[in-house]
């Protein structure tokens, strides 16, 4: 009788190591799937937002350089003169156009330069064969967590019964 509980218990001790050895290695299966793409995605996300807010930052300063352009237009005099000079040219008569010191189209910023628009980067696709390998792995990782849960996760009483009548 000792022997036939004894036989019983080891049996049981073994079937929860299988148990763990099927469930971990399903959760790693799945592990080994899911997470490198994912954190492929998620750096491709981080250089995207760089870029966006790199972008942003650039507009800002843009729209920064025309609302002070456009007070100066408003209510500064010389600086419309500067403008009409600088762009259209403009002499007083009796001037004589002699080449200013300082070129006024990198004083005024009336011409900046365009932004590159932003266009977020596309997801690689994987080829054919990662594809299969990925799902043939995902489909280990079920089939390995099945296992464990239907082979080895009894409830007590199918254990042992009818070992002891």
């Amino acid at each position: 009788m000792e022997k036939a509980v004894a036989f019983s218990l080891s049996r049981r001790k073994d079937s929860d190591r299988l148990f763990w050895v099927f469930a971990v290695a399903g959760l790693l299966l799945f592990a080994i799937v899911t997470i490198p793409p994912g954190a492929r995605r998620a750096s491709a996300l981080k250089g995207d937002l760089q870029r966006a807010r790199a972008i942003h930052a650039r507009v800002k300063s843009r729209e920064a350089a025309f609302l002070q352009c456009e007070r100066a237009l408003k209510s500064d005099p010389f600086f419309n003169e500067a403008v009409l000079r600088a762009k259209m040219k403009y002499t007083k008569p009796g001037e004589e156009v002699v080449g200013p010191a300082v070129r006024m189209s990198s004083v005024i910023p009336v011409a900046l330069p365009a932004i590159a628009q932003f266009r977020p980067s596309r997801p690689s696709s994987p080829d054919t064969r990662q594809q299969v390998a990925s799902w043939a792995m995902l489909l280990a990782s079920a089939l390995s967590l099945a296992a464990a849960f239907l082979l080895f996760d009894r409830p007590p009483a199918l254990h042992g019964a009818g070992r002891h009548s």
